[in-house]
């Protein structure tokens, strides 16, 4: 009998703690695996392992949760942050997350349209292709941040960063200030407009300078962004445009992406994306046409052609890409 009311009281015991995890505790991920070819590139084509992605979501209880995201391709952390909502137009999130500049950086690349990911604007101007803003970051940063919805009109992001990258110490004793408004006048439509105002720092560029012009001192370094996004049943489009200033260098450009969905079968996409980019040893241009094909929750396959033109700084390219993504 004191057997059998053990084995009851552990089984109770277990399913509440199953209980307890299924409920407070969400995991998930991607991974993302391609064959490309480029026509001038040596070698000319490869397969390519591009991201093994896992997220932990951990609801502490109706205010409070954590997350957690790694990448086991590159053994790296991206994001991790804790988060305490007190209302619906106010929360508060604390640690390393997307800095909240554009449209296009806060969007994950399981859902991005086009297989190389960001536009080249964007990844100038925030996600690490630049030397001067955050080498390396994946357009990511530590700090504090508070956003909400103000009713059904309009959203707002404000936050204060280091704006040195992800995983890494403050470079300089300056922090980055980041605003993002969003007006959406109907339900299809958003209109935004972003900032960053702050400074880098001349040391952190020691390793990642090839090709730019060294800058010397605490220089001023800031990011402005708008553009819009419609969403429609079959056809989506976004679009922004970008200004940077590094010290005494301008740079800007933009980009258009478009999608139609369900193109004769569901889960079949047409897209479609153009940039530019004029910046300090960087110019050149973009347009890009594919296929995606989503034939289970979270998983696609992707085929894409790419047309590089640059500007007379070097050689123009022709590329194909595909993907294969797996999610869950």
């Amino acid at each position: 009998m004191a057997i059998a009311a053990l084995s009851a009281s552990a089984q109770v015991n277990l399913g509440k703690a199953v209980d307890y995890v299924k409920d407070h505790f969400t995991v998930s991920g991607y991974a993302q695996v391609g064959w490309d070819y480029n026509s001038e590139s040596e070698p000319n084509n490869e397969f390519s392992l591009r991201r093994i992605i896992l997220f932990a979501d951990y609801r502490i209880n109706d205010h409070w949760n954590a997350f957690i995201m790694t990448d086991f391709k590159a053994l790296s952390l991206h994001e991790y942050w804790v988060n305490y909502r007190v209302a619906p137009w106010m929360n508060w999130k604390l640690g390393q997350f997307k800095t909240p500049f554009s449209l296009e950086n806060p969007i994950s690349p399981s859902v991005m349209e086009m297989i190389t990911q960001m536009s080249a604007p964007g990844k100038w101007m925030i996600a690490g292709g630049s030397p001067y803003m955050m080498p390396g970051g994946a357009g990511r940063d530590l700090g504090l941040t508070v956003y909400g919805d103000v009713g059904r009109w309009l959203t707002y992001d404000l936050a204060v960063m280091n704006g040195a990258g992800r995983n890494r110490g403050d470079d300089n004793s300056w922090k980055d200030f980041v605003a993002r408004l969003t007006f959406h006048p109907v339900k299809q439509l958003d209109v935004s407009g972003s900032v960053v105002l702050g400074k880098g720092a001349c040391a952190s560029l020691a390793d990642h300078l090839v090709g730019a012009t060294p800058l010397t001192g605490n220089y001023k370094r800031n990011r402005f962004a708008a553009g819009f996004r419609l969403t429609t049943a079959p056809f989506n489009l976004r679009a922004e445009w970008m200004w940077g200033k590094d010290g005494d260098k301008d740079s800007n450009g933009g980009y258009a992406t478009a999608q139609v969905s369900n193109v004769g079968v569901k889960g079949l996409d047409l897209v479609a994306s153009a940039d530019y980019l004029d910046a300090d040893y960087v110019k050149y241009s973009t347009y890009q046409a594919g296929v995606q094909y989503w034939f289970y929750k979270k998983c696609r396959v992707q085929l894409g052609y790419m047309y590089s033109d640059n500007h007379d700084l070097g050689p123009n390219s022709h590329s194909v890409l595909t993907q294969v993504q797996v999610g869950f």
